[in-house]
């Protein structure tokens, strides 16, 4: 597997030739006038040695014992009679995971033993609750501005159908109090993954690299983020300026096992007849073994993007099983004229290339997520 991804890593280095060759669509630049600054980590890696100082955060057994939650190194958990099953297990640093990856609900002492052999797996009690999110930005430890993310109460597994973007939404008092108490002298963005009112994870930048601020397309408020990162200063004079209409963003889920995905001028059309927001992907993320996110993309209208959501997965498993029937039924022709067998399996083959027709980054991802369910 290891060939594979240096493999897809090299073809990758040509995305930007391949798109505007074949005039895709780029999601994170194409729809707005205005970006978030360079100086913003889109991801947890890179903010992780940015942020040197306050990087204690990546580690999320710490922050399970900072708020006095019970947790330990998953290698040194014992049958004991002061932990209550079930517990969840996870990977303990999160800047070097991403994901739903070695993510599990442990409902038995017998389940644990096959997953003692990752290293840096953690455990937790588990938290029977809703999940949210919050954006909150500080200058200096002091927090100057919030967004809050609404997750639904439905899951996959442990990801969420939808959430709901609004101003009005507000986190937590206790989650609050905990970024004032431990995100001392910080400026930037800090991301909190909540249950109820117990952190289960912490980031040092916008939820989905700032999509969903972008998605906004509120000026003012991307100008008093840059302000942040790039100035350490916060413009409280533009402070009424940044309201922006409420929106969802909805993930799409396949229950099969993920072989054909439609090509991106499919997935424009559709966006654009179903009245979509601009900002839409592939995005990959498997479910335990069972299924796997495909798609994201926002809403302003609930319903409607439901509807829309619903159409996708129907179109998703369509496809699979569709592949797998006209391959089985390619094999039986085969047994009973080669000839056109064979022109069955090529029409086929041509057919299932279109998934092709995406930006090269769309199959390295996929092969990522594919991997990682069969690995567990």
């Amino acid at each position: 597997m290891a060939e594979v991804d240096e493999y897809f890593k090299k073809i990758v280095s040509y995305e930007k030739t391949w798109c505007k060759m074949m005039g895709f669509f780029n999601p994170y630049i194409d729809p707005f006038n205005h970006f978030i600054s360079k100086n913003v980590p889109d991801f947890d890696n890179q903010a992780f040695y940015k942020y040197k100082e306050h990087n204690f955060v990546y580690d999320k057994l710490w922050v399970i014992q900072s708020q006095g939650l019970l947790g330990g190194d998953l290698k040194n958990l014992k049958q004991n009679n002061n932990i209550t099953l079930p517990i969840f297990i996870k990977p303990r640093w999160g800047h070097e995971t991403a994901s739903s990856k070695n993510c599990f609900k442990i409902k038995s002492w017998d389940e644990i033993e096959q997953y003692k052999h990752i290293p840096d797996m953690m455990w937790s009690e588990f938290i029977d609750a809703k999940e949210q999110m919050t954006d909150y930005i500080l200058v200096n430890g002091q927090i100057v501005h919030q967004i809050t993310y609404v997750y639904s109460e439905t899951q996959n597994g442990f990801i969420d159908d939808w959430k709901y973007i609004s101003q009005d939404n507000k986190p937590i008092s206790k989650i609050t109090d905990w970024v004032n108490r431990h995100m001392a002298g910080f400026t930037g963005a800090v991301n909190v993954q909540y249950r109820d009112d117990k952190i289960i994870e912490v980031g040092l930048r916008l939820a989905r690299g700032g999509a969903y601020i972008l998605s906004t397309k509120n000026k003012y408020l991307i100008e008093n983020i840059n302000n942040v990162v790039d100035k350490g200063e916060w413009d409280y004079t533009i402070q009424e300026k940044m309201t922006f209409k409420p929106f969802y963003s909805f993930k799409c889920y396949s229950t099969v096992p993920l072989m054909y995905v439609y090509p991106q001028y499919v997935i424009d059309y559709i966006m654009k007849k179903q009245g979509a927001m601009p900002f839409y992907e592939y995005y990959f993320e498997p479910s335990g073994k069972t299924g796997m996110v495909a798609f994201q993309f926002m809403h302003q209208d609930f319903d409607e993007g439901m509807k829309t959501k619903k159409h996708l997965e129907t179109m998703l498993n369509f496809a699979q099983y569709l592949f797998l029937f006209l391959f089985l039924f390619s094999l039986i022709l085969f047994s009973i004229n080669k000839t056109i067998g064979i022109f069955m399996l090529i029409a086929i083959g041509m057919l299932f290339n279109t998934r092709f027709l995406n930006p090269l980054g769309v199959q390295y991802q996929h092969w990522k997520a594919v991997k990682q369910m069969i690995r567990g």
